[in-house]
């Protein structure tokens, strides 16, 4: 389908507040669309699953039941009468995100884990003149390796953002995710530091004890560096075949949220989060992506993304650290990966 139409749909779709979901693949062209009108659930859609689920926060999908053409000749009477889901957290500071990193640094250097993912947010009111059809766009343009995409939906709000971190593909006989962690600026010289590298090894090692126990046949790639956007990170990709139906839902639960996201122990990391940020995640660190009538899908972790309303937006932003972990690096790190965003959103 002409990107142009769809790209008309989903500006139609932000204005009128509708349940839709629009992406592109990584190193893709094509544009995807789906809108939702009425509540009957279509085999086929998109996929959104929050970082822990909550009464207020509960895995939602998006049925594909109007393409972009068909959306289009909608008259505007006949769209549901909704609102955007409100944005109401505040902007972590930089004291309080500096005493939450020390916090985790002291945990992990007295050995009670080996990593914790902290994130903070960043609240600002939207511009009068903003459209965010327009912060789409240069998304789009910007990061042409990174699954680019903007969903709605009453439940879980609008959100809007380029993930650069395959979470699960399944083509029908192969399952395929990455490891990705570790970050420094795009084209930095020079080897990557020891931390980084001890980031990337626990999320990599925890995948194929993944694959390993649900006694899957699975290659394991070269590490490299993987760019997304103005930073880049270390990547290991892996591939496993699939022998039975149901190695493809236990790996796909069991996997999330992964120590890239989360930390590890997984458990005690994500509890450590919930005890130290002062913000609900939401959907930011889960899993998004469009499944496909026949079981397959293209799940992406929620990351390098923002929450929209009429008002005021949310930038979501994290990074692992270690006990080699240092507070104010690691608070540059948020600065750096935030960047994307807010140049996206500032033009």
């Amino acid at each position: 389908m002409d990107n142009t139409v769809i790209i008309e749909a989903i500006d139609k779709a932000i204005k009128h507040k509708a349940r839709f979901y629009a992406y592109r693949l990584p190193g893709d062209e094509q544009l995807h669309f789906g809108a939702q009108i009425i509540d009957q659930r279509a085999p086929m859609g998109f996929m959104i699953t929050p970082f822990v689920e909550k009464p207020d926060c509960m895995p939602y999908f998006i049925s594909a039941q109007f393409d972009a053409e068909k959306y289009m000749k909608l008259p505007v009477s006949s769209l549901p009468v909704t609102s955007l889901h409100r944005v109401t957290v505040e902007s972590t500071t930089r004291e309080e995100y500096m005493e939450n990193a020390s916090r985790c640094i002291s945990a992990l250097q007295a050995g009670e884990l080996q990593k914790v993912v902290l994130s903070r947010v960043i609240v600002n009111e939207v511009s009068p003149s903003m459209a965010w059809i327009d912060v789409f766009k240069r998304l789009l343009d910007r990061c042409p390796d990174s699954f680019v995409f903007v969903f709605n939906s009453e439940a879980t709000g609008a959100w809007m953002g380029a993930s650069p971190e395959r979470y699960l593909s399944y083509d029908g006989t192969h399952l395929r995710t990455m490891a990705l962690a570790g970050t420094r600026p795009a084209g930095a010289a020079g080897d990557w530091g020891a931390k980084e590298m001890e980031e990337q090894a626990i999320v990599a090692d925890y995948i194929a004890d993944k694959f390993t126990g649900l006694k899957m046949e699975y290659t394991r790639g070269m590490l490299c560096t993987h760019l997304a956007g103005n930073v880049e990170h270390l990547c290991t990709e892996f591939e496993g075949t699939v022998s039975r139906p149901s190695q493809v839902d236990s790996m796909r639960n069991t996997l999330h949220p992964t120590p890239a996201l989360g930390g590890m122990p997984v458990k005690a990391a994500v509890k450590m989060i919930g005890e130290v940020e002062g913000h609900s995640r939401r959907y930011y660190g889960g899993y998004i992506g469009p499944v496909e009538a026949d079981g397959r899908f293209n799940l992406f972790v929620n990351l390098r993304s923002l929450e929209f309303d009429g008002e005021r937006y949310c930038i979501y932003v994290g990074g692992g650290i270690t006990a080699n972990s240092i507070a104010e690096d690691e608070w540059q790190e948020t600065c750096g990966k935030a960047a994307l965003l807010q140049a996206a959103i500032d033009n």
